[in-house]
């Protein structure tokens, strides 16, 4: 019984296995071909008649795109034709890829200008000796004293971010208000014979600077630099009038305190005009985010000057000759020039501030020249000029 089922199984599995094998041989993709020959039964796909194409043609742009359009669908900024708006791409044909802002790169100059307001006090202060021993030295003074001035400006600066280089400028120009002028005279010993005062009632300031230099900084919030440059500066005032200080009769002040010639007419005009080199320092430290402490010294090696003086009752050609009948001629100046400002960031790029600033320039050499024919030249004992005062400013940076 036993060798009888053992044969019906292998048997059954024999025929199994047969069966299997069979089926594989049918669907084999190795084994003979089962798919019916192109050759013998025909064509399988319509045929194309290249000498008379069909009507419509084929679509030789499926995907709806010009050869000039396809890059732009690729990042998203295809355009109408002739429109230059970009457009969404309808037919999904073509990869959408995020568009990245370009950024600019940072600009290697840092521009700022603004304008000030300057309220200020002035002097002048002359004294010449004439070399006679019967007179005194100096033989005349002349101080200019409580000259008030009001004067606008305009201010530049150029940047080079990279090297630290800059260039800087200022112009500007006001109006003298007020003031006094005393004007007295020696003999011999500094006995003083004539000693008048007038008053200051108008005049004029111009002024103009450049500077070149270089600046860094050593550390976050604080910037150095150093400087070289050229100051012009020139001032007008006019006095009027003739207050007698003691009883002086050859003047016609016959008592002190009375007024010979009245404050309506113009007796004197000073015009002094200064070229000077200027060499000096600045720095910028910032407080917080908004408030900042700024301020420049520059030291004056060397200026010129030249000043017209107007003796307005002495123009005829007897005396003194036509106005300006005295000029002096100054050399060799000196002087030191600071200004100091406190200042507020309103935005990022708008600044405003307050500060103070002095100017002064000194000459102890030169010559002074009296007309009416300006041969006879004298000493130059000294001719200072001050200005002093308060300031206000606006600016933009850029």
């Amino acid at each position: 019984m036993f060798v009888t089922r053992w044969k019906l199984s292998l048997i059954l599995m024999i025929a199994i296995g047969t069966s299997a094998a069979t089926r594989a041989a049918e669907t084999d993709p190795f084994a003979d071909p089962k798919w019916p020959s192109i050759a013998s039964v025909g064509p399988q796909w319509p045929n194309v008649n290249l000498d008379d194409p069909p009507s419509p043609p084929p679509n030789p742009r499926p995907a709806f795109l010009g050869p000039d359009q396809v890059p732009a669908k690729i990042i998203g900024r295809s355009r109408s034709a002739g429109s230059g708006v970009p457009d969404v791409d309808t037919t999904g044909s073509t990869g959408q890829w995020p568009r990245v802002a370009k950024e600019e790169p940072p600009s290697s100059f840092m521009f700022e200008a603004g304008a000030r307001y300057w309220y200020s006090s002035g002097t002048f202060r002359f004294g010449f000796a004439n070399g006679d021993p019967l007179f005194g030295s100096p033989t005349s003074t002349l101080d200019w004293r409580g000259m008030d001035g009001h004067s606008g400006e305009a201010f530049a600066r150029l940047d080079h971010t990279p090297t630290g280089y800059f260039v800087k400028g200022v112009v500007g120009a006001g109006a003298i208000t007020s003031g006094k002028i005393d004007d007295k005279d020696f003999f011999a010993g500094q006995l003083k014979f004539s000693d008048t005062t007038s008053n200051v009632q108008d005049g004029n300031l111009a002024f103009a600077m450049i500077d070149f230099g270089w600046a860094y900084s050593p550390t976050g919030g604080v910037k150095l630099g150093v400087f070289a440059g050229y100051h012009y500066w020139r001032e007008k005032a006019n006095a009027y009038g003739l207050y007698c200080n003691p009883a002086q009769p050859a003047l016609g002040c016959l008592s002190a305190g009375s007024v010979p010639i009245g404050y309506d007419v113009a007796v004197l005009t000073y015009e002094p005009t200064w070229h000077a080199v200027r060499l000096g320092a600045e720095a910028k430290v910032a407080i917080d985010d908004r408030w900042s402490v700024s301020g420049e010294i520059a030291a004056i090696p060397y200026a010129a000057l030249q000043n017209k003086d107007s003796h307005l009752l002495r123009q005829s050609s007897s005396d003194l000759g036509p106005a300006p009948n005295i000029v002096t001629d100054g050399r060799y100046a000196y002087g030191v020039e600071a200004e100091l400002f406190v200042n507020y960031a309103v935005t990022r790029n708008i600044e405003i501030g307050a500060g103070v600033r002095y100017w002064g320039l000194f000459s102890n050499d030169g010559q002074v020249h009296f007309g009416p024919g300006f041969a006879a030249n004298y000493s130059l004992e000294n001719f200072d000029q001050q200005r002093y005062g308060v300031l206000a400013h606006v600016k933009g940076k850029f």
